[in-house]
């Protein structure tokens, strides 16, 4: 099996008014999920001077399609993002990443550093997998298709109550080929590998609701706890997605860890 993707498509927004000196910041989605719902936040950033780069994880793009023997995991998803932030930049940038994409950004912090200024995990600290998830996931491998109640049942754990537009919008990440749904779900519920975490030397952010089902307070406490370089950033009553549902907040906090935290202290 090969651990070699398809060069990633990459949305690069330039902002107004560009502030001096600030990285780009790297949106990564999470599983069966589109990159549209970076949207809210990213219009955030732009407006706050942040260069904004959304990606699409392998296999995720319309269209695309992966190599046969693509092995889809948390180290081959990061390479892929690695290769392709080098392709645009020799410098370091922000990272962000939700839920999957924070196993990705977390992997690729602690296997490929010098891409990485700063990172920035939404929605997600390593933790055993969510048992419901993992329930849900087997059982949906195991008859090869995600059916309607499934799509509906996360879209409820993600997202709360949604208007019927914005559930269809936010819905387009189920549309993903199920072998991509399938090999990336299966990564998410590995999680990452224990040694991961320690190798990480960029300042690190936890941006997380306090209503998100996904993640235990206690969780959340004992990932950020577990070094100085981590800090916590709760949104009062915002669920999994907080970027979603609280875009300005997000925005805020990542502007203000983002200028505490690079450059780094000479």
């Amino acid at each position: 099996m090969s651990n070699d993707a398809p060069p990633l498509h990459v949305e690069v927004r330039e902002a107004a008014a560009p502030l001096a000196g600030s990285p780009p910041a790297v949106l990564i989605h999470g599983w069966a999920s589109s990159s549209i719902y970076w949207e809210p936040l990213a219009q955030e950033l732009l407006d706050a001077g942040h260069r904004v780069w959304i990606l699409d994880l392998p296999g995720y793009h319309p269209g695309e399609e992966l190599p046969g023997d693509f092995a889809w995991t948390l180290d081959s998803a990061a390479a892929a993002v690695a290769a392709a932030i080098a392709a645009r930049t020799a410098e370091a940038v922000h990272v962000a990443g939700h839920s999957l994409g924070g196993s990705v950004a977390l992997t690729l912090a602690a296997h490929h550093p010098e891409r990485v200024a700063t990172l920035a995990l939404v929605g997600m600290v390593p933790a055993p997998p969510n048992q419901g998830f993992r329930t849900m996931l087997l059982s949906q491998l195991e008859q090869g298709f995600i059916d309607a109640g499934t799509r509906a049942k996360c879209m409820k754990a993600w997202f709360g109550p949604l208007p019927a537009e914005e559930t269809k919008l936010l819905s387009r990440g189920f549309e993903v080929p199920f072998p991509v749904l399938a090999a990336s779900g299966t990564a998410a519920m590995a999680g990452v590998a224990p040694e991961v975490p320690g190798l990480v030397k960029a300042p690190t952010l936890v941006l997380t609701g306090t209503a998100d089902r996904l993640r235990t307070p206690e969780q959340v406490q004992e990932f950020v706890s577990g070094s100085p370089l981590r800090r916590l950033a709760a949104v009062p009553g915002a669920g999994h997605s907080v970027h979603w549902e609280q875009p300005r907040a997000c925005a805020v906090a990542l502007h203000e860890f983002w200028k505490e935290s690079w450059p780094p202290p000479a």
